[in-house]
């Protein structure tokens, strides 16, 4: 029983510091209100390569929401931040588009199209991404948000 037992403490304590990031319940005047984290295991071993959590924060006055997504771990990878983005839009509309900005002197974009909500991606490191999906905000206001959170992470 003992050995079953210390096995398992291993095992939590390499969880831990392979997962280390944590999302803050609080991050000024949001609160989180609900979370669902997704490990990503390998079936055939078992093996842990990551796992996503998705967190909702909500705002009081005035009302609002946020989603945020955590993907860490090597089956999750990384971001891809172009150096530059195309200006032809093609087949989006014509009032959606992609901007390249740095968050807390990390490599991110901004997605933003009619009818969805605006969406920041950062690149936090080579297997780390933390998104950020809301109507409530403009960029600078996802920004901030985002910028404050990673002062938590």
């Amino acid at each position: 029983m003992r050995k079953i037992f210390a096995v398992c403490a291993l095992i939590f304590a390499y969880c831990g510091k392979v997962f280390a990031v944590g999302l803050p319940d609080e991050i000024g005047e949001w609160h989180k209100v609900s979370e669902n984290v997704t490990p990503l295991i390998t079936e055939y071993n078992g093996e842990s390569h990551g796992r996503i959590t998705y967190r909702t924060y909500k705002r009081e006055s005035p009302s609002a929401f946020l989603e945020v997504i955590l993907t860490e771990g090597k089956g999750t990878g990384s971001l891809y931040v172009p150096e530059s983005v195309n200006t032809s839009k093609g087949m989006m509309p014509s009032d959606s588009g992609f901007e390249i900005v740095k968050v807390s002197g990390h490599d991110a974009i901004i997605e933003s199209q009619s009818y969805m909500p605006l969406v920041l991606a950062v690149n936090l490191s080579k297997d780390i991404v933390l998104t950020v999906e809301t109507f409530a905000l403009d960029e600078k206001g996802i920004i901030d948000f985002t910028e404050n959170m990673i002062k938590y992470l």
